[in-house]
């Protein structure tokens, strides 16, 4: 985050203002379930790992026989269906209370995402300006 966003994310959230000046308790509140897109990629054996042997098999069933995801198979056999991809995230989304339960499918989703901590560093920079003065 650039110190104008983090400023702004300041300004804009009272619990933040609160902190101020400590950096460090605004950069571990503004990291809290922070996080941001990786390149992992997952086949079966991963999806049957993370959510069971039933949950997974009913997944990968659906996946398999349904004509909607007749591309996906080959990429999950291979292991290199994208699972950050918005796509992915979109219908593992769709399949809740179907095939998967929210807590599944997150879990899923959860392995496409990196945790994405905001900086003490950034936050200091944000909340002081080079000669030492308070910028907010």
């Amino acid at each position: 985050m650039t110190p104008a966003e983090i400023r702004a994310a300041i300004a804009a959230d009272p619990a933040l203002s609160a902190l101020l000046p400590d950096s460090q308790a605004i950069a571990e509140a503004m990291s809290a379930g922070r996080t941001r897109a990786n390149t992992i990629e997952i086949g079966n054996g991963l999806i049957l790992a993370t959510v069971g042997l039933e949950a997974g098999n009913a997944l990968l069933d659906v996946m398999n026989s349904a004509a909607d995801f007749r591309h996906v198979k080959p990429l999950l056999e291979q292991g290199r269906l994208a699972v950050s991809s918005p796509l992915v995230v979109a219908t593992l989304n769709s399949l809740v209370g179907t095939v998967l339960t929210q807590e599944q499918s997150d879990a899923l989703i959860a392995l496409g995402r990196d945790p994405d901590p905001v900086a003490e560093l950034d936050v200091r920079r944000a909340i002081w300006l080079d000669d030492g003065t308070r910028a907010i």
